[in-house]
C-alpha cells in the first residue's frame, strides 16, 4: 500500500495542535517525515524483490547485477524462461569471489566459475531495500509505507517537532498562541517533549523485525 504527503500531513498537523500550518511549515514536517523514513529503515526494514531478466550471460567473466530496490539481498533464486524455479544460487563464504555472491556499492557480483543452469530466465533477488521517500515540494507525493510504517513514521515526526519547541523559544511562543496553547509552559513542553521520545523508543521496539539471513 501507498499514503500521500498529503495524508501525512493532514493527520500530523491534528496531532501537533497546528491544523494551519502557523508552527510548522509544509517542507519542516517533511523534512522530519524523510528523516523518520529513514530512521526505520534500520528497524523495520521494507521486503522487496528484484527481478532480473537474462539471456546466455558468459560463463567465465565479472557477471553483475545491478540492483534496484533491494540493498540488503538474502537469497538469489534462478527461474527458467518458463518461470519455473531451477536453483538458488549460494552466497559468499568469505573465501574470495568463487566462493559465492557477494554485494558491494549496491552491485550483485556472482561467482566467476558460476554457470546459470538456462539459457534464458530471470535472477530473483530476495531482500530488504529502503522505504520511498516523499517529494517536499508536492504534496501528491506518495511513499510506500504500510500501517506499521506510517504509524512509526507519525510518533517520530511527533517527537522530533515537539522537541524542536524545547530549543527555539520563539516558535514555542508561537505554537503556544496559535495552537491555543498558551497555558502550557516551557517546564511543560520539555515534559511533552520527553514524553513523545519515550514513546518513539518504545515504537522502535514493539516494530523491530530480525533482518533474515537467507
Amino acid at each position: 500500500m501507498s499514503t500521500t504527503f498529503a495524508s501525512l500531513l493532514t493527520s500530523l498537523r491534528l496531532s501537533l495542535r497546528d491544523p494551519n500550518g502557523t508552527t510548522w511549515s509544509d517542507a519542516q514536517i517533511g523534512e522530519l517525515i524523510n528523516r523518520g523514513i529513514d530512521a526505520i529503515g534500520g528497524v523495520y526494514p521494507f521486503e522487496t524483490v528484484d527481478s532480473v531478466a537474462f539471456t546466455q550471460p558468459v560463463t567465465g567473466s565479472a557477471f553483475t547485477v545491478a540492483l534496484t530496490t533491494v540493498d540488503w539481498p538474502i537469497r538469489v533464486d534462478v527461474y527458467d524462461g518458463n518461470g519455473k524455479y531451477r536453483e538458488t544460487v549460494l552466497p559468499t563464504a568469505g573465501d574470495g569471489p568463487d566462493s559465492g555472491w557477494e554485494i558491494h556499492g549496491g552491485i550483485l557480483y556472482m561467482p566467476t566459475r558460476y554457470a546459470l543452469p538456462t539459457d534464458q530466465g530471470t535472477l530473483k533477488i530476495v531482500g530488504y531495500g529502503p522505504w520511498t521517500q516523499i517529494n517536499t515540494a508536492q504534496t501528491s507525493s506518495a511513499t510506500n509505507l504500510d500501517v506499521t510504517a506510517q504509524n512509526a513514521v507519525k510518533v517520530f515526526v511527533e517527537a522530533e517537532a515537539l522537541s524542536m519547541l524545547t530549543f527555539d523559544r520563539a516558535q514555542f511562543q508561537q505554537w503556544q498562541v496559535g495552537s491555543g496553547n498558551s497555558d502550557v509552559t516551557a517546564l511543560g513542553m520539555n515534559n511533552l517533549a520527553m514524553s513523545a521520545q519515550q514513546r518513539w523508543r518504545q515504537e522502535k521496539a514493539r516494530i523491530r523485525r530480525f533482518r533474515k539471513l537467507g
